[in-house]
This record gives C-alpha cells, structure tokens and sequence, in this order.
C-alpha cells in the first residue's frame, strides 16, 4: 500500500468503517511507515479529544455569552 492510499482511508480507519482486509493493510502499512503512523496518532488523539470535549452537557458560560452576542 502507498501512503496515498493509506491517507485516503485513514478518516474511515480511525472511525472503524473499513472492511476488515482493508483495515488490516492499513494496519500493516502503519506498522512500518512512521510518517503515516503519525498522521495516524494525530488523527485518534484528535477524535478523543474532540470525543472528550462533547462530553459536557452545558456549554461553556464565556462561549455562551459570546454566541449570544454574535446572535444578538
């Protein structure tokens, strides 16, 4: 597999929607190609956080006040 081809299919990777052969040379790409591995990383540390910062149930008062000045 080309790192192209790897960057094509990383979004999908990351979110579990390939088939399971193409997750696997995925996989095995990313085992040897440091420079995919770490867009990789980057890709699941973002996704986490984005993941962790939905979490909360209120957003933020200073977020909410701004919103409502940009609405008002």
């Amino acid at each position: 597999m080309r790192c192209e081809e790897c960057g094509d299919k990383l979004d999908r990777f990351v979110d579990r929607e390939l088939t399971n052969t193409e997750a696997l040379e995925i996989q095995l790409h990313l085992e040897g190609c440091p420079d995919c591995m770490e867009h990789y990383e980057f890709q699941e540390h973002l996704k986490r956080l984005v993941k962790h910062s939905c979490d909360c149930d209120v957003a933020p008062q200073a977020f909410r006040d701004k919103l409502r000045q940009i609405l008002s």
